[in-house]
């Protein structure tokens, strides 16, 4: 955690047909970044800083395949918590459940497993590997989603989406990690953007999707669906994707050699005489230390929860809105998610083409160190957003405004909330590094309990206030939290120095 020194080398300079001044990362954990194999020590690392066995030196092919994968499960996962939303009177119907609140319970139980997973997937990976566990957990997945399409009752169909959802909660915290894996720093905010946009866009497509295929074909089809493009997906991956995480590389080729050569001495840079048993209890507690001891961790984790809360809060009140206040269909409606999806796009496309010229340009600011903070600007101009819209949406809907109005007020509020996610994520990242896994655990863990509960307050909420009023007390709130991104630009490095964690 801290630093990380940016080298200018001519060979760095046209990998990947990257033209930038400062190119080739050397992050404050150069064993493994950078660190190279010494016989006489009995270190086992990298034959040389162009190893092709390093995931920073991977082919383009190589490293792009992974970021498919990542980029696919992570859609379908999200995409799972919402798509069955539209459906869910059909699916009462058909289990001769009244209770609306065991209704909703159905769709949000989704949201609980991707709180449970990620506090032990995301620490699994860091001491594993990142490929057993990603396709362990998404065939996981697949196969509690054939559960689900073919539950009896309502309460079989509860479970079987919880376990699904634990098993789709690895792409959400795994899938930013494979990112920092395999792009150096001042190229990572592409890939992780779109691993970030594709988190996002999945449960503001799953309404839409999950409508036309309800209406259309059932219900059940749309856990068939999912469960195809899932299945699909976990089987190429299994084939394809190549492990990605450099401890757990570096421990494997440690253990050849020690066979090879017998020598017995031979231990992987940043190993640890510990026991297994140790090790994984370290792993398991490793995001809740992160978030009960680092101040960045526990405020990012509070504001991004309350932002993606709101989002769900959001989805609640869309089917009201349009079927009641402007006489939709529950087929259309689902088309009132769009707005929010093209926000994201606008968002993700602004991020992509500015966050890494920034990180490169600060950095030569800063005598060519590399603080974790440069990737924080772009969260301090967008974060305004989202109350602005939350403001926009609940009074234009309140004062019965043209029905683009509000669809444009979420717009905003897509491109405010992506451009405080994808920054954030990415400083936790390159502040955390190897541990980078835990970090975005413990946010997943936080947005997860946050996108489970909040919803429930909806109702009374604006049953209350109205959706003026309402929308008007989310968006003070997250106007309060707005500054945060900019108090760690500022003090962040202090931060980071005066509470460090022992990990």
């Amino acid at each position: 955690m801290g630093k990380a020194t940016l080298e200018m080398t001519e060979l760095a300079s046209t990998r990947d047909g990257v033209d930038m001044a400062v190119v080739g990362q050397r992050q404050s954990t150069p064993q493994v970044a950078s660190g190279l194999i010494d016989w006489d020590k009995g270190l086992v690392g990298w034959e040389s800083h162009t190893d092709p066995a390093n995931p920073l030196n991977f082919p383009k092919w190589s490293r792009r395949l992974n970021l498919i994968f990542m980029g696919a499960i992570s859609t379908l996962a999200p995409l799972g918590s919402s798509m069955v939303a539209p459906a869910i009177s059909q699916t009462m119907k058909d289990f001769d459940v009244a209770n609306q609140v065991i209704g909703s319970f159905s769709v949000t139980i989704w949201l609980l497993g991707f709180t449970l997973g990620p506090l032990f997937l995301g620490p699994l990976s860091e001491m594993f590997g990142r490929y057993p566990v990603m396709v362990g957990a998404s065939w996981f997945m697949v196969a509690w989603l054939l559960g689900a399409a073919l539950a009896p009752s309502m309460a079989s169909l509860i479970v079987m989406r919880l376990f699904a959802g634990i098993g789709g909660s690895a792409a959400m915290t795994i899938a930013p990690a494979v990112c920092a894996d395999m792009y150096p720093i001042e190229r990572r905010a592409r890939s992780t953007a779109t691993i970030t946009m594709a988190q996002c866009l999945g449960p503001t497509l799953g309404p839409l999707i999950g409508s036309y295929v309800g209406e259309r074909l059932g219900w059940r089809w749309n856990y068939w669906l999912l469960l195809i493009c899932s299945g699909a997906t976990s089987f190429f991956m299994t084939i394809f994707f190549r492990e990605s995480y450099a401890p757990v590389l570096l421990r494997r080729k440690a253990q050849r050699l020690r066979k090879e050569l017998g020598r017995d001495d031979l231990r992987p840079l940043l190993s640890k005489d510990i026991s297994r048993k140790e090790m994984l209890a370290q792993a398991i507690m490793r995001p809740t230390k992160m978030l009960t001891k680092s101040p960045i961790v526990s405020l990012i984790c509070l504001y991004v929860a309350v932002v993606y809360g709101c989002l769900y809060l959001w989805f609640t009140t869309i089917p009201m809105v349009y079927e009641h206040a402007y006489g939709w269909s529950p087929q259309d409606t689902g088309l009132a998610y769009i707005g929010i999806g093209i926000g994201m796009v606008i968002s993700l496309t602004f991020i992509m083409k500015t966050n890494d010229a920034t990180v490169v340009r600060l950095t030569k600011r800063n005598n060519g160190v590399y603080e974790p903070e440069f990737r924080l600007p772009a969260a301090i101009y967008l974060a305004g957003l989202v109350p602005v819209s939350l403001f926009w949406y609940g009074w234009s809907v309140q004062r019965q405004s043209h029905w683009i109005v509000p669809i444009i007020g979420s717009t905003f509020f897509g491109f405010g909330m992506l451009g405080i996610f994808v920054p954030t994520q990415q400083y936790l990242v390159d502040a955390f590094q190897i541990y980078s896994a835990s970090a975005v655990a413990a946010v997943r863990t936080a947005i997860s309990i946050a996108g489970t509960t909040l919803p429930l307050a909806g109702p009374p909420l604006y049953e209350r206030l109205d959706l003026g009023m309402g929308n008007t007390v989310l968006g003070i709130i997250t106007l309060v939290l707005t500054p945060i991104p900019w108090l760690f630009m500022r003090y962040g490095k202090a931060v980071r120095e005066k509470w460090p964690i022992s990990l």
